[in-house]
């Protein structure tokens, strides 16, 4: 994981009660958490957090064990932000950019709530201002302790499905076939911790196989499976990134190889 020291910080904590999750009111999209971090470090920051979310990477900015300075009061508190404009009708978050993102997010907060014992649940704001461990949105610190009037993730954010994806909880993905050829399901496959399994992968290993590459179809993403990727996308002429994007899903069933050119008819005498 990238990591850009933010300039704003306050000093060491032993113990974390709450994991406060915010926007940055910036646009959902790769590169995203970068540019937020890059921000983070310079002078004229207003504040930090210890990670930023995009839906192609995590960047921390600040060490878990140092107070952020993101939702105060930070002691005993880790800030994660998500890349999203807060603005917009709240169906944004079911686009594919934002739902990679909170997959990302949702697999960070659970590995950080494993580190310091904090329970996968919601917190209401009288529970924030009781001092209870779990998990809430910068708004629900501020109606606690009214010490900011941030109201972020937003009105619209997905409670719901966030948390069921923090736990583990996600629904199945269920791959179509129509015509013989299977339909991107929306989910992006790369490789990650933990790593990622379903019928989405064991499909595209399954084709690859029937093209005649050497893949194990287990419904294993890990690091063999990104090798073939990015070799198949070599091949095809696609980017390659060694993550199975729509582009490279589809090209797994539509590609087919140049046709040879016609032999061309002798000249006459």
């Amino acid at each position: 994981m990238r990591f850009v020291q933010a300039a704003k910080h306050g000093g060491t904590q032993s113990v974390v009660t709450r994991i406060v999750i915010h926007a940055t009111v910036s646009p959902c999209v790769e590169g995203g958490a970068k540019a937020v971090a890059r921000y983070f470090q310079s002078a004229g920051a207003g504040g930090s957090a210890h990670y930023i979310v995009d839906p192609g990477e995590t960047v921390a900015a600040v060490r878990e064990t140092t107070i952020a300075w993101h939702a105060p009061p930070n002691t005993g508190s880790i800030g994660v932000e998500l890349c999203d404009p807060q603005k917009g009708p709240a169906s944004r978050w079911a686009d594919d950019d934002h739902q990679e993102m909170l997959r990302r997010a949702a697999v960070l907060v659970r590995q950080v709530a494993a580190r310091w014992d904090v329970p996968l649940r919601r917190l209401s704001v009288a529970e924030v201002r009781a001092g209870k461990r779990g998990i809430c949105g910068h708004v629900d610190v501020s109606a606690a302790f009214k010490q900011t009037d941030h109201s972020d993730p937003g009105s619209g954010f997905p409670w719901d499905e966030f948390m069921a994806m923090v736990r583990g909880e996600e629904k199945p993905i269920r791959v179509v076939v129509k015509g013989g050829v299977a339909l991107w399901p929306g989910r992006v496959l790369e490789v990650r911790d933990p790593m990622m399994h379903g019928e989405d992968v064991e499909a595209w290993q399954e084709r690859l196989v029937r093209r005649g590459w050497r893949i194990d179809a287990d419904g294993w993403y890990g690091p063999k499976s990104r090798t073939v990727c990015r070799s198949w996308q070599r091949a095809v002429g696609l980017p390659i990134t060694g993550r199975v994007d729509e582009a490279t899903w589809e090209s797994t069933w539509s590609w087919r190889p140049p046709a040879e050119p016609e032999p061309e008819e002798p000249a006459a005498p």
